[in-house]
């Protein structure tokens, strides 16, 4: 419905950067197509000989669509260039690294495609401006979530050394090329047999990896501590995220009368078409903590509920001062529960020329930072 070519989903990072002649970090807008991120970064780092860590960015933005954000290089030398899927162009000079508190958020504009008909998307824009839409995290945010082996961060804080490794190295995603599935199941099937793995492995990571566990079969925790910073990161933010959506999915429940389901990655994802006043006043105002040992909590409810939550899992909040990895650690933060979109209006509509006989519809909008344009499309593709 969205994502059949680049240019159906533009996202375009509103930033108040304050750019300058001069500074330590040179400011770059990055624009790309068909990469990560992190991925772009990664390549980036090796093509201009300029070490990783020296890169910085607010957030992560999505592979499949036509994406802008800002960067920054602690580097004064101009590396502007274009290459496949991807222009870098200078902007000026900072005294500060770019970072997510700089980002307002994000403006999107997405076609919608394959649609019998548009009255029930501009009934549900009408419905949405007047009752949002709850603000979960995507599935683009559990691309590392194994279904069969669980998170890698719940490992670690059930101090399942082994396991989270075997998450980590063996875990498989809808996205991923076949080659790299098929890489990974053979890593699983022969799992501790550790020089197999060692030929089996693809990439400088698991080889330094399964070295190390050559040398120590045994040693699952120092094997962990050859993990990137960043990667654990995502992986702790992973699982941060999936107990955030767990609290608001129960909320919801308790709260609102009618809603529909949409199945997620990691859960279904809930939506109301409208709500209560006394509902809509609950969650209008309700913003929910991310996961760590010290977390402040709205109300009894919403405390109580993640209790329930961590009880289930056999944790505690004080599991989340872990024990190893201690350089990336669980830090909360507060989320609001409900995002009313900015400024959504419709752009264009017609006939759909990728899809005979059907109808599509281009929008525009804006989300304030950690919002998800795509959770907004979910809802506006609900049935009437």
């Amino acid at each position: 419905m969205i994502k059949s070519i680049p240019g159906d989903f533009i996202v375009e990072e509103k930033a108040d950067l304050p750019l300058g002649e001069r500074g330590g970090y040179r400011v770059y807008l990055l624009q790309k197509s068909n990469w990560t991120t992190l991925d772009l970064i990664y390549f980036l780092s090796h093509s201009l000989s300029v070490p990783f860590k020296k890169f910085s960015y607010g957030g992560k933005k999505d592979k499949h669509g036509l994406t802008y954000q800002f960067i920054t290089i602690r580097d004064k030398r101009d590396f502007s260039k274009r290459g496949k899927g991807f222009s870098l162009e200078s902007k000026g000079f900072m005294e500060r690294r770019m970072s997510p508190d700089l980002i307002k958020g994000n403006f999107f504009t997405i076609t919608i495609r394959n649609l019998r008909d548009l009255e029930s998307i501009e009934k549900n824009i009408e419905e949405t401006k007047k009752f949002g839409f709850p603000n979960f995290f995507d599935d683009q945010r559990f691309r590392s979530f194994s279904p069969e082996r669980g998170f890698f961060a719940e490992k670690i804080l059930k101090k399942h050394w082994n396991g989270a490794l075997q998450v980590f190295l063996t875990s498989i995603y809808p996205e991923m090329r076949r080659k790299d599935r098929q890489s990974k199941e053979a890593l699983l099937e022969n799992w501790r047999d550790w020089e197999t793995c060692l030929r089996l492995a693809k990439y400088p990571l698991e080889k330094r990896i399964f070295r190390h566990l050559i040398n120590n079969p045994k040693d699952f925790r120092g094997a962990l501590q050859l993990v990137p910073e960043e990667e654990v990161s995502m992986l702790y933010s992973s699982f941060q995220s999936h107990l955030w959506n767990e609290l608001l999915r129960r909320l919801i429940k308790e709260k609102v009368k009618d809603f529909e389901e949409i199945k997620g990655s990691e859960g279904s994802y809930l939506f109301w078409k409208r709500l209560d006043d006394s509902a809509f006043f609950y969650f209008s105002n309700l913003e929910l903590p991310t996961s760590s040992a010290k977390m402040e909590f709205p109300d009894d409810l919403t405390h109580s509920r993640y209790e329930e939550i961590l009880k289930e899992r056999n944790l505690k909040k004080s599991s989340f001062r872990t024990e190893i990895l201690t350089r990336v650690y669980f830090k909360s933060f507060m989320r609001k529960a409900v995002i009313i979109p900015g400024d959504i209006k419709i752009i264009d509509k017609g006939k759909d020329e990728l899809h005979q006989g059907k109808m599509k519809m281009t929008i525009s909008f804006f989300l304030p930072r950690g919002s998800y344009g795509t959770m907004l499309i979910k809802r506006l593709s609900l049935e009437p």
